[in-house]
C-alpha cells in the first residue's frame, strides 16, 4: 500500500527539470565566478587589552577581595580609607602596582574609543594614541605624586601628604575598576549608542574626581599646619587649570 502511495504521489508531481532556473535571466551581472572570503577589519589591539585587563582584575578579585571592597569604600569613607592606609599603601605595594595597571589600561582605552567615536584618530597610526596616552597619564600621576610628597618635606606636613598620596591611589584605583565594564560595553554592546557609555564614563571620572578633590579641601581645611593660600594655590594650579585646559583642547 506504501509502494502503491508512493508511486502515485511521483506521477502527479509536476515535472520540474524544465523550469526555468531562478539565477538565469536576471538583470544582475556576475562579478567574481568563484568565491570571495570577505575579511571583518576588527580591533586587535582592543581585544588585548581588554582580555588582559579582565585577567587582571580577575585575579585582584580571587587574591584581594576584602581590599577591592575597601578600596571603593574608602575614596567615600573616611575610616575604610584610614584601615586602607594602615594596611599599607606603598607604590612598590603589588596591590597598588597592579591596581594602578588597571587604572592606566582602562582609561587609556576609554581615550582611545572616545576618539575613535568623535572621529579623532590618526589615520595612519590609531594604535600610537593608546600608548601615548598611557605614558601620559603616567607621566602626570608620577610627577604629581613627587610635587605632593616635595611639598610635604618642604612645609612638614607629612602626615596630610600621606592622607592626600593615599585619596589620589583610592580614586585611581576606583576609577580604574569602575571603568573596566564601560569599555567593555563600548566595546561590544553594538546595539546601544556609544554615546551613553561614554558620557556614563565621563560622568563617572568627574564625580569620583570631584569627591576625591573635596577629601583634599576637608584634609587640608582640618589641619592647623597646612596654609589656606598654600592649599587654594595648590587647587587653582594643579587641579582646576589642567581641567580647564583640557576641556578647551577638546572643545
Amino acid at each position: 500500500m506504501n509502494h502503491l502511495l508512493l508511486f502515485v504521489d511521483k506521477s502527479i508531481r509536476p515535472d520540474t527539470s524544465k523550469t526555468v532556473s531562478l539565477f538565469q535571466k536576471h538583470l544582475l551581472e556576475v562579478k567574481n565566478p568563484d568565491p570571495v572570503l570577505h575579511f571583518t577589519k576588527y580591533d586587535y589591539l582592543i581585544s588585548g587589552v581588554l582580555c588582559f585587563s579582565y585577567i587582571l582584575f580577575v585575579w585582584l578579585y580571587i587574591s584581594n577581595r576584602k581590599r577591592l571592597g575597601q578600596i571603593t569604600k574608602g575614596l567615600f569613607i573616611g575610616r575604610h580609607a584610614n584601615q586602607f592606609a594602615r594596611e599599607g599603601v606603598s607604590v612598590g605595594n603589588r596591590l597598588v602596582i597592579f591596581l594602578s595597571a588597571l587604572f592606566v589600561l582602562t582609561s587609556s582605552l576609554f581615550f582611545y574609543q572616545t576618539s575613535s567615536y568623535f572621529g579623532f584618530l590618526n589615520a595612519q597610526n590609531p594604535v600610537s594614541l593608546f600608548f601615548i596616552t598611557a605614558v601620559i597619564i603616567l607621566s602626570v600621576y608620577a610627577i604629581k605624586l613627587l610635587v605632593i610628597k616635595f611639598a610635604g618635606v618642604l612645609f612638614e606636613t607629612q602626615k596630610e601628604v600621606w592622607e592626600y598620596t593615599v585619596s589620589v591611589f583610592l580614586f585611581c584605583n576606583t576609577v580604574g575598576l569602575f571603568m573596566l565594564p564601560i569599555v567593555i560595553c563600548l566595546a561590544f554592546f553594538k546595539q546601544v549608542n556609544p554615546a551613553i557609555f561614554i558620557y556614563s564614563g565621563f560622568g563617572l571620572v568627574v564625580v569620583l574626581f570631584l569627591t576625591r578633590l573635596i577629601r583634599g579641601v576637608i584634609i587640608g581645611l582640618n589641619s592647623p599646619r597646612v596654609s589656606k593660600f598654600y592649599l587654594f594655590l595648590y587647587l587653582c594650579t594643579l587641579q582646576i587649570v589642567p581641567l580647564v585646559i583640557i576641556s578647551q583642547f577638546f572643545m
